[in-house]
């Protein structure tokens, strides 16, 4: 596969191992495991981790791993090739490995189908038909179950109705012309052919369906009444024979669909600790590339103090030997913040972050990576009075957010096994072998940003959310969930989180309006535990500068209670309406019903911004006349 740049941050989140990337020529291939990150051209592995290691002691101890590390840059060793001594450059020609996938391509002239290697780095192959070098094209499905595996799609098998053919003629994807999968077929040189009907549908007799048959499982094999099942092919472990055994029914797909990834990353907001000389001596650490792997080199403490003192600056003889002492135990993880239990699902581990999270922008703190200044706080709620409904307005000057990567899934988010599934487990589909003690590490990122944080008066939202009318409507959308079969976290399921989130939508749509940032770049951070009310609208980029400061002029009371009338003002008329409003409190609307008043005309925002996948908002729990929470 020829050399395709991407972005560090994109390692994290939308291109992770296992995920499919299109080059501008429009060649698609697939990003390698973790086992083979930060190896040279010569596929020797870096000795060293410093520069790459990012110190959040909490996330790390929540996932139970040594090391989290960002995606290596790459630096071309021919721009320091005889430079001599002046110049020296470290961890050159590192390659993230990228897999050529699917490996089926037809022929542009013939339609010829013709099958390569995964390691081959051009499209450029001999046609068996043609009898000359052409540029092929990839075929345009990929085959994936919900385990997490993908494969190529089996042609030969479909067009002979048969999983075990035997039969090696060479086939053609031809096309009678049209837009749907009943103009393109497969054919073989035996003569049998056979259309793609029916492929890529999932069809069911019920709404709950319990097994989630494919069509293409039914279909597969025609003489035979046995099912199709995935074959369990994981290719971005490097190679075309590591499968494992799969019960589950496979579907195809287009390969630049959404739902072939879907990454789960955590992220925690930095917190400063208890002692603030504690954390100038770990931000000074950091700055200097001391790290866990430099400590391991030293037997006792004195050890380490000696070589922190050869690579930290004079300044550091200013603190206290204790303080030292503490920072080093901190960066070695010796310190945990939580105690967690050995099996941890994803979402514990954000509820274990959050709580912290909550209590800390309550306050007024200003240290190197977090600065939050209290603008307003409300102590008495006015029923005619609108801005007495928030206690509390926060403006985060700066905060330094560290995304990591956990695991992903293919073809749905909502999922029950998916959701109780551990970190372990998606720590075995990123690494292929995840148990080496070289590999207890997972990817991750940091972004600096500012935003604004507020919360909404607890008694006033308990007691609004116990009324006997908002109870009766909210229990539609409970009914919805249990009979589409979908699981969603209980936690999420009340009224109020459901009308925090659509509050949060709203805000951030008028936010954009007048802050300067577009609503892609602005994200919402919701805390939505027991006795937590709170919202966080922020906005985060890879650059240290990333703070306009147009976001955090918004959070002063005088801009943002204006903003905050004109939301949820909007909120009161989609240019959808009547048809939004109506469907939304009959029969609900979105992925599997799951929003009730609410669509891309009012409530939904860019996938980057919104935590919940634009699922749980309704307008009418804002502006109702009857049970709408700001009614008046």
């Amino acid at each position: 596969m020829k050399d395709l740049p991407l972005r560090r941050g994109q390692l994290v989140t939308t291109f992770g191992p296992g995920a499919l990337v299109i080059s501008p020529e429009g060649e698609s291939a697939m990003i390698g495991a973790l086992d083979k990150w930060y190896h040279d051209k010569n596929e020797y592995r870096i000795e060293t981790f410093d520069e790459y290691e990012i110190q959040e002691p909490r996330l790390r101890s929540l996932l139970k791993v040594k090391q989290l590390l960002m995606p290596p840059d790459f630096r071309p060793s021919y721009q320091y090739k005889n430079a001599g001594g002046a110049i020296t450059q470290t961890n050159t020609d590192l390659y993230i490995p990228l897999l050529r996938f699917p490996t089926w391509h037809y022929c542009p002239k013939c339609k010829t189908l013709h099958q390569t290697s995964m390691s081959s780095r051009t499209n450029w192959l001999d046609c068996k038909e043609c009898k000359k070098q052409m540029k092929m094209i990839q075929v345009p499905f990929v085959m994936v179950c919900n385990h997490g595996h993908i494969s190529d799609f089996p042609w030969r098998e479909w067009v002979h109705g048969d999983e075990n053919t035997s039969c090696d003629g060479q086939m053609k994807l031809l096309s009678t012309g049209g837009a749907t999968l009943d103009s393109l077929k497969v054919k073989c040189s035996c003569n049998k052919e056979r259309p793609l009907k029916g492929i890529m549908s999932r069809k069911t007799t019920s709404d709950l369906d319990e097994d989630r048959v494919s069509e293409l499982s039914k279909m597969l094999n025609k003489n035979e009444k046995k099912l199709y099942q995935c074959p369990g092919y994981k290719p971005w472990y490097g190679s075309e024979n590591d499968k494992e055994s799969c019960s589950s029914y496979p579907i195809a797909v287009l390969k630049n669909s959404i739902n072939v990834y879907y990454p789960n990353t955590i992220s925690a907001i930095y917190l400063p600790g208890e002692n603030p000389e504690v954390e100038k001596l770990i931000d000074m650490f950091e700055k200097n590339g001391v790290t866990s792997s430099w400590l391991d080199m030293a037997d006792n403490m004195d050890g380490k103090i000696k070589t922190v003192k050869k690579l930290c600056p004079p300044e550091l003889q200013e603190y206290n030997q204790s303080d030292i002492e503490l920072a080093i135990l901190y960066i070695e993880g010796g310190i945990e913040e939580e105690q967690t239990p050995e099996k941890v699902s994803t979402r514990n581990a954000e509820k274990e972050l959050r709580k912290k999270e909550f209590e800390t922008l309550t306050k007024e703190i200003d240290t190197k990576n977090l600065k939050v200044k209290k603008e307003w706080i409300c102590d008495e709620v006015n029923h005619e009075d609108t801005t007495t409904f928030f206690s509390m307005i926060n403006r985060v000057t700066k905060l330094k957010e560290t995304i990591v990567l956990t695991g992903f899934n293919r073809l749905t988010t909502n999922d029950e096994e998916v959701a109780n599934n551990q970190i372990t487990k998606g720590k075995h589909l990123l690494f292929k072998d995840p148990n080496l003690p070289e590999n207890n590490w997972l990817p991750a990122y940091k972004v600096y940003g500012e935003g604004i944080f507020f919360t909404i008066n607890f008694e006033k939202l308990q007691s609004w959310e116990q009324r006997g009318d908002v109870q009766h409507y909210f229990n539609k959308l409970l009914t919805r969930a249990e009979k589409r079969g979908t699981y969603v976290d209980e936690a999420i399921l009340k009224p109020r989180n459901v009308l925090l989130h659509t509050l949060s939508h709203i805000i951030i749509d008028e936010l954009a309006l007048t802050c300067g940032y577009n609503s892609a770049s602005i994200r919402e951070r919701l805390y939505l535990n027991e006795e937590q009310c709170g919202i966080l609208i922020y906005t985060s980029s890879g650059d240290i500068d990333g703070t306009f400061g147009g976001l955090v002029r918004m959070g002063r009371q005088e801009n943002f209670f204006p903003v905050v009338y004109k939301a949820i003002d909007k909120a009161r008329w989609c240019s959808s309406d009547p048809v939004c409003s109506e469907i939304g409190k009959s029969s609900g609307q979105g992925v599997n019903n799951l929003n009730g008043a609410a669509c891309h005309s009012c409530s939904y925002l860019p996938e980057t911004s919104c935590e919940l996948g634009n699922l749980f908002l309704d307008r009418t729990l804002l502006i109702d006349p009857k049970l709408g929470f700001f009614s008046n």
